[in-house]
């Protein structure tokens, strides 16, 4: 991971692009594109170059902790199992095997969500998640998310959007969270993460099994868009109140319409 050496990461916005353009992308291609897209925006996210440690009174550090693994067990139900339990029932009657992909997942994330609630428990928290008052803006994301009218969208959202920038949490080298969590907390982010391979690829394979016109792949890349956009405020917001401050601005898209991904500004 390198740091972004300018303001902030600039990142290509493809709904913008018209269908010459993105005609010009066969499905693998497209499917890329959004990939590498993901995966720069959760690099700049997560980089710890991109922030400088703030003092935090201890106490209110565990607080703040206990709140954000309560919230990270709550996004693993709602956005884990949720989401490909409605992929499921979006899927025709001959896409068995991707149903049981989705539903593999869905015992993935509960399982993410007990790793997440017992560690909750351990630091003295309510870990139950009937109890977890989830702020507007989450249950905002979550209502996005949900609303996509496909499975591939809600791939692009999901899967393709939201995986990958968790798949980066446990990198070893320029990773933020290495400084604000210990290394149980560190450990049990390690165990959950070799499972989002599997779950990226489902988007993957969703994504270029649709990516058949430019309108879908237009409805794709926005709504991937409009799921990181969220993500990236909700998680900048997650990692400062960890206890430091970023001292880069946070990713954005910009409208370069037909521009080349690779012109991005880094």
């Amino acid at each position: 991971m390198k740091p972004a050496d300018h303001g902030g990461l600039r990142a290509a916005r493809f709904s913008d692009w018209d269908d010459d353009r993105l005609g010009e992308c066969d499905p693998r291609e497209f499917a890329d594109l959004l990939h590498r897209r993901a995966l720069d925006i959760a690099e700049d996210v997560y980089h710890a170059g991109n922030y400088e440690m703030a003092e935090l009174d201890p106490a209110v550090y565990r607080e703040r902790l206990t709140f954000y693994l309560r919230r990270r067990a709550w996004g693993e139900c709602y956005f884990g199992t949720l989401t490909p339990a409605r992929q499921i029932t979006l899927l025709g009657a001959d896409e068995a095997a991707m149903k049981l992909r989705l539903a593999r997942q869905i015992k993935d994330e509960v399982r993410h969500h007990d790793v997440f609630a017992y560690e909750v428990k351990r630091l003295g928290g309510e870990w139950r998640i009937a109890h977890f008052p989830a702020p507007r803006t989450l249950l905002r994301m979550y209502e996005v998310q949900l609303a996509r009218s496909s499975a591939a969208e809600l791939a692009a959202a999901n899967q393709y959007s939201g995986e990958i920038v968790l798949s980066v949490q446990d990198r070893e080298e320029d990773n933020v969270l290495r400084m604000l969590l210990d290394e149980r907390i560190m450990t049990a982010l390690e165990d959950i993460e070799a499972d989002e391979p599997a779950h990226i690829a489902i988007g993957r394979d969703l994504v270029r099994q649709y990516a058949r016109t430019p309108g879908e792949m237009r409805a794709m890349a926005a709504a991937q868009e409009l799921f990181l956009e969220a993500q990236i405020a909700q998680h900048v917001s997650e990692i400062q109140a960890l206890g430091c401050r970023r001292v880069r601005a946070a990713p954005v898209f910009e409208s370069r319409a037909n521009d080349s991904p690779d012109s991005r500004d880094r």
